[in-house]
């Protein structure tokens, strides 16, 4: 019993800190420990009013607001709060009194948290601290209408006019603890706009200005590149834009009617973050987002140096395409036993020829008229942009080709060629039902012509094989697409890579036949969207069709 409590009480507090941690854009106890006092050298009051917050978030999150388990435990569910309780420093500083008043506002915080979140998630946006700032507002709203001054910015400061200077400085290392590059380029980005402010105002610097530069500018700037698309590239681009955005906002709010009475407080920096996000990331942004798959683009941008990343992919990448699985029974004759579609039955006897060339027609005939999707498009990209070594495809529709991809391995075969099994003379094919009236011969030799697509029972092509195998010992990652590994040469493939213990990356839809490793990167959603999202993450341009 003694070591749960103690277990839960390390999470608690660990949840606590990085509560605080999130105000920054920073993520760890020890962040946590110094935005703490940094609020604390600015008002001791709105220290204390943003740790009751986070208690209450901590304590009630998860048991009464629906908070995760995992945004409970990196403190998301505690930063609204935390944000709240700095605002009502100076109502708190009044007296025992304004406490209860304090506890229905971080009540409606957590309440409203649920229902802003979800909103945000589907339109693709992270929340940020949305619930918190529209319950700031409400604050102000309801001492205002009882005739009261919220008292945003309490007067009482430790350390005179040195407390700003020391609360930078506090959150200045934790931002470079976090990221040193990101925390030089926001510590760049907050001097050049409070100079020109300066300039351009013609006012001395004063907390009016620093909300510009301090708490719009700068967090603008760190946020993209240090939390939401963090060693991502477009993350820069994402940074610039937010940066400009938040900045333009912050300059326009007192012109406009009715938001002139409103103080904008971290609304400018939410609308940059959000903007920046839907113009870098577009259509993509809610996987772009995902942490899976960021990790994922990491993975693969990582592997680029050494040897790129194999690519193999089964069936689930051409459903998007309109073609369902080859092996899956949707081309065969009913009633017809599966064995009469083998390659021992297609050189024993005419009839099961016929019926073999009578599924392949079918199937050519759906692939002929198949256009690849976006997942086929991306993986194009990525490998003329040097991310992708190789595709090894077990799918037979010559998508990959069709999309672009230059050096594609088919395990499988290909259902546009036909092949001579004495002479391996590739032929066009025959006239349609031909092989009705006799089975196909070769033109050269007269031996027998079959689809060259690999039948059960029949062999891989030596070279092919060749091809694949080297390519998964020379590669840096491995990502699998839209298969299950149920078949003994694609699962072959796998484990040469995992003997080398490079990382391995799963998209699908359904399960695994192989065993799923700790270090293993799974995820679940269809490969149109997911592949994409992962050529957006690493840089690369899509095709236009794709990127509308």
């Amino acid at each position: 019993m003694a070591d749960v409590i103690d277990r839960h009480w390390r999470e608690a507090s660990a949840a606590w800190l990085k509560g605080f941690a999130q105000v920054a854009f920073l993520d760890q106890p020890l962040h946590g420990l110094l935005v703490i006092a940094a609020i604390a050298v600015l008002s001791p009051w709105s220290a204390a009013a943003a740790a009751i917050g986070a208690t209450l978030a901590i304590l009630l999150g998860r048991r009464f607001f629906a908070q995760s388990e995992w945004e409970w435990k990196e403190g998301l569910g505690a930063y609204d709060c935390v944000l709240l309780g700095m605002a009502w420093g100076g109502a708190l500083s009044r007296g025992a009194s304004m406490t209860f008043l304090l506890f229905l506002a971080i009540l409606a915080c957590l309440a409203m948290r649920g229902p802003l979140v979800r909103r945000l998630v589907s339109l693709g946006l992270p929340a940020l601290a949305l619930p918190g700032l529209v319950t700031t507002w409400l604050s102000l709203s309801v001492f205002s209408a009882l005739g009261s001054d919220f008292w945003l910015t309490p007067s009482i400061n430790p350390f005179g006019v040195a407390g700003p200077a020391v609360a930078i400085a506090a959150v200045a290392i934790g931002m470079f603890l976090k990221h040193p590059r990101a925390a030089a380029v926001t510590a760049a980005a907050a001097a050049l706009t409070a100079f020109l402010y300066v300039l351009l105002a013609g006012e001395a610097l004063s907390i009016r200005g620093a909300g510009l530069w301090a708490f719009t500018v700068a967090p603008a700037v760190f946020a993209l590149p240090a939390a939401f698309l963090r060693g991502l590239r477009p993350g820069w681009r994402a940074a610039s834009m937010s940066a400009l955005l938040s900045a333009a906002v912050w300059l326009i709010w007192p012109r406009i009617p009715l938001l002139d009475q409103v103080p904008p407080l971290m609304a400018p920096l939410f609308i940059g973050i959000w903007g920046a996000l839907a113009l870098t990331l577009g259509k993509d942004r809610l996987l772009c987002l995902d942490h899976g798959v960021q990790h994922a683009a990491r993975l693969i941008g990582g592997a680029r140096a050494s040897g790129g990343t194999l690519v193999l992919t089964g069936a689930g990448i051409s459903t998007a395409s309109g073609i369902p699985d080859y092996t899956a029974g949707h081309w065969l004759s009913p009633g017809v036993p599966l064995s009469r579609y083998g390659f021992e039955a297609f050189l024993a006897d005419a009839e099961s020829r016929t019926l073999y060339w009578d599924a392949c027609a079918h199937f050519h005939a759906v692939a002929a008229s198949a256009q690849p999707n976006p997942g086929h498009l991306a993986l194009a990209v990525l490998e003329a942009s040097g991310y992708v070594s190789a595709t090894i495809t077990q799918n037979v529709d010559g998508l990959h080709q069709a999309a672009g991809s230059r050096h594609v391995g088919e395990l499988h075969g290909n259902i546009f060629g036909v092949r001579c099994l004495a002479c391996d003379q590739m032929v066009d094919w025959p006239a349609a039902d031909a092989w009705r009236q006799a089975s196909p011969s070769c033109p050269a030799c007269g031996g027998l012509l079959k689809p060259a697509v690999i039948a059960f029972g029949e062999g891989i092509r030596l070279a092919t094989w060749h091809m694949a195998d080297s390519e998964a010992q020379g590669c840096g990652a491995m990502l699998v697409v839209g298969s299950q590994l149920a078949v003994s040469s694609a699962s072959a493939l796998l484990a040469s890579a995992r003997a080398r213990s490079v990382p391995c990356i799963f998209v699908t839809l359904g399960a695994l036949a192989v065993p799923v490793f700790p270090n293993d990167t799974v995820i679940v959603c269809q490969a149109e969207r997911v592949l994409p999202a992962l050529a957006r993450l690493l840089g690369v341009r899509l095709p236009a069709a794709v990127a509308r």
